[in-house]
């Protein structure tokens, strides 16, 4: 079997990775890099579906490197209150550290091939963290109408007759007086 990959297919998959074989024969080096990562995140009301662009410098330490930037996506939110989806900016920092064998699997990351850092698993879990999972269009949305549904932000309700057909209707009275 043959697989053949595009220039254009090969560009994204390595946006992300970056040849640091420089910064590893000289510790205490920098270098600033920028890029970006295709996201595909689904969280109940949240999502990002599209590339992430990252700005981060990345410092050389004597037995790893260093990546600390800020990565820029658009997330659409579902507004917990009213349902409205909105597009909202989201500007995330993140720091990885990198190194050729892991000391702590849950804090670092492996470099590979001993040349290059991936920053796609970083710039990811970051950007699903800061995802809020209770999302709200403003502070003062009005929701939905519990009765019939009318976003009370942008459609009036003028109330609804009592129902005496329920049977919780005999408790409307309970807390008056």
């Amino acid at each position: 079997i043959c697989v053949t990959i595009t220039d254009e297919a090969y560009d994204q998959r390595m946006a992300h990775r970056i040849l640091v074989s420089d910064l590893l024969s000289k510790p205490g080096s920098s270098r600033k890099e920028s890029g970006s990562v295709r996201l595909d995140i689904d969280l109940s009301n949240a999502g990002v579906h599209g590339d992430a662009t990252f700005e981060a410098t990345l410092r050389s330490l004597t037995d790893g490197i260093v990546a600390r930037g800020d990565a820029a996506v658009d997330a659409e939110l579902a507004c917990n209150r009213c349902l409205e989806v909105n597009t909202e900016r989201l500007d995330v920092p993140f720091e990885q550290v990198y190194r050729y064998e892991p000391q702590d699997e849950d804090d670092e990351m492996r470099i590979e091939n001993g040349m290059w850092i991936d920053l796609e698993p970083a710039i990811h879990d970051e950007v699903t963290l800061s995802l809020p999972l209770v999302p709200v269009c403003t502070p003062d949305c009005l929701g939905l109408c519990p009765t019939c549904g009318a976003n009370l932000n942008t459609e009036p309700c003028d109330g609804h007759e009592d129902d005496l057909d329920s049977p919780f209707a005999a408790l409307k009275d309970l807390f008056d007086g």
